[in-house]
């Protein structure tokens, strides 16, 4: 039996040099990227155009959304990015890396829990979230526990994503 890598969108606000979102999505990418049974499809909302985001989304067996806290919630042009894929999301997992205010960004991952749950999507229970000071001035987290945890995070989601997955081939998701 041929075990095929698990596609993984790691779906992240703006790649821009110089921001504290952009340390934390390329190091997650790279932890990520350590994981064999992952293959990785980066997508920057900033770049990619929403009209080929559903079928990004559709080919992945799971997605990790790596977004800032802003006013207590989650960025309005991450909502676009979901609302405008849709019926790709049912029956696949997510997971959150999140950052940003005094709560590392955890408000926002609990607002997406929310927004996910309604598109029938599996949100993975754990995430990490982080503040500025988590993380060294060349992008480094300065716990040496992080990576560990992203290991964890990352085994959570391999877990959902190969028997949903699997789920979805034997069975189309009802509607």
């Amino acid at each position: 039996m041929t075990v095929h890598p698990l596609r993984l969108v790691v779906l992240t606000r703006n790649l821009e040099a110089g921001r504290f979102g952009t340390a934390v999505t390329r190091w997650f990418a790279r932890e990520a990227e350590r994981v064999d049974e992952f293959k990785l499809d980066l997508i920057d909302l900033s770049r990619a155009p929403l009209d080929g985001l559903a079928a990004r989304i559709a080919d992945a067996d799971a997605v990790m959304i790596v977004t800032a806290e802003y006013n207590h919630a989650y960025p309005g042009d991450v909502k676009t990015a979901i609302d405008a894929v849709r019926r790709p999301w049912y029956a696949k997992p997510v997971g959150f890396v999140v950052y940003g205010g005094r709560s590392g960004g955890l408000r926002a991952a609990e607002q997406l829990r929310l927004v996910f749950g309604e598109l029938h999507a599996v949100t993975i229970r754990d995430s990490l979230g982080f503040r500025e000071e988590d993380f060294t001035p060349t992008g480094e987290p300065v716990d040496p526990t992080t990576s560990a945890a992203a290991a964890a995070l990352l085994r959570q989601l391999a877990w959902w994503a190969r028997g949903l997955r699997d789920a979805r081939a034997a069975t189309p998701y009802p509607e």
